[in-house]
C-alpha cells in the first residue's frame, strides 16, 4: 500500500509539471512596451483582448536628413479582438494632428508609441520591415477635484 501511495504522488507531480509547461505565456504587462511585426499578434491579458498588427496604412513621416514643412504621419492598422465579441480594425497615428494615437479598451488605453524603422533618404521601407511599439496603460479618470 505504501508503494501505491508513492507512485500516486510521483504521478501527480509529473502531471502538475506537464500542465505547467503547457500553459501559454502571459502577454505584455500593463505599462510595459511591446513590439509587434506586421502580422504578429499579442494577447492583452488585462483586458482579455488580442491585438494584431495588420499593416501600415500611411507613412508620410519626414525622413531623417530632410527638412520638411510638416512632420508627417505614420498610421498603423490594428485588429483588436476581445475574447467575447467581434474583432474591429483601428488606425493609430504617430502624429496627433492626423488622428488618434490610442484606443480605449475597458478602462485601459492601447497606445502607439513608435513606428520603426524611421524613414531615411534615400530609400523605401518594405511593408514587412515595419515594427509597431505599443503599450497598454490604465486610463486616468477625469473628474472634478
Amino acid at each position: 500500500m505504501n508503494r501505491l501511495a508513492t507512485l500516486s504522488v510521483v504521478a501527480f507531480g509529473f502531471t502538475a509539471i506537464v500542465v505547467a509547461c503547457d500553459e501559454k505565456p502571459t502577454g505584455p504587462e500593463v505599462g510595459s512596451e511591446f513590439t509587434l511585426e506586421v502580422g504578429e499578434k499579442a494577447s492583452l491579458d488585462a483586458v482579455q483582448t488580442s491585438v494584431r498588427f495588420l499593416a501600415v496604412a500611411e507613412d508620410s513621416r519626414c525622413p531623417s536628413q530632410a527638412q520638411c514643412v510638416w512632420a508627417g504621419d505614420g498610421a498603423v492598422v490594428l485588429e483588436i479582438a476581445p475574447a467575447t465579441g467581434d474583432a474591429a480594425e483601428h488606425a493609430l497615428h504617430t502624429n496627433p494632428e492626423s488622428g488618434p494615437g490610442a484606443v480605449a479598451l475597458a478602462g485601459y488605453e492601447l497606445t502607439l508609441l513608435r513606428l520603426d524603422p524611421y524613414p531615411e533618404i534615400p530609400g523605401d521601407i518594405a511593408p514587412g520591415a515595419y515594427r509597431a511599439t505599443l503599450a497598454l496603460y490604465e486610463q486616468l479618470e477625469s473628474g472634478s477635484d
